[in-house]
């Protein structure tokens, strides 16, 4: 399987299909964050720690259009590092947010256990994004383009994607208020 894919897919294809795979796990908690959080919060709300509570609370107020906000910001973000990537062999950038979208698959892992209950995008984030995460550390490693200590040091580049979501979400309810 991995010698199929390496023969059909190039390497700067698997880039540009990381702003993709985004995309489609973001689709998913777009189009049912309000019917989530409709049909989750009160029972769950109780179980959520005291310092996540506002987020939380925060969240289960928002829309599609409102979650669309920062997940458009992050998309342009991550255009920019698989250009760099692909078109200036600049992998910084690329690195660090694709780590940070690794690690946040476990996120929604642990909601669902946290929560015993399905989390919002678990599931395209286990079918999408963690093969495709896993994927593309190979190949990159494979192909000696980096080595797992450039995925450690690139990390802190990950954090922009945090600082885009929360900058996002404030931004968000500002343009787009409660009607």
């Amino acid at each position: 399987m991995l010698d199929w894919l390496q023969s059909h897919i190039s390497l700067n294809t698997l880039i540009w299909l990381f702003p993709i795979t985004f995309l489609l796990h973001d689709f998913e908690e777009i189009i049912f964050v309000e019917t989530w959080f409709k049909k989750n919060y009160v029972r769950l709300e109780p179980k959520v720690p005291g310092r996540m509570k506002k987020v939380f609370r925060d969240l289960s107020k928002t829309n599609a259009a409102r979650f669309s906000i920062p997940v458009l910001m992050q998309f342009i973000v991550y255009i920019i590092a698989s250009y760099l990537a692909v078109e200036q062999n600049y992998y910084g950038l690329f690195l660090g947010v694709n780590a940070l979208f690794f690690l946040h698959i476990f996120s929604h892992v642990g909601q669902t256990l946290f929560f015993g209950t399905y989390a919002l995008g678990v599931g395209s984030a286990i079918v999408i994004t963690l093969p495709y995460s896993i994927y593309l550390f190979y190949r990159l490693i494979n192909e000696t383009i980096i080595s797992y200590l450039d995925l450690i040091q690139n990390l802190p580049y990950g954090l922009i994607s945090v600082g885009i979501v929360w900058y996002g979400h404030k931004l968000a309810a500002k343009i787009l208020p409660d009607s």
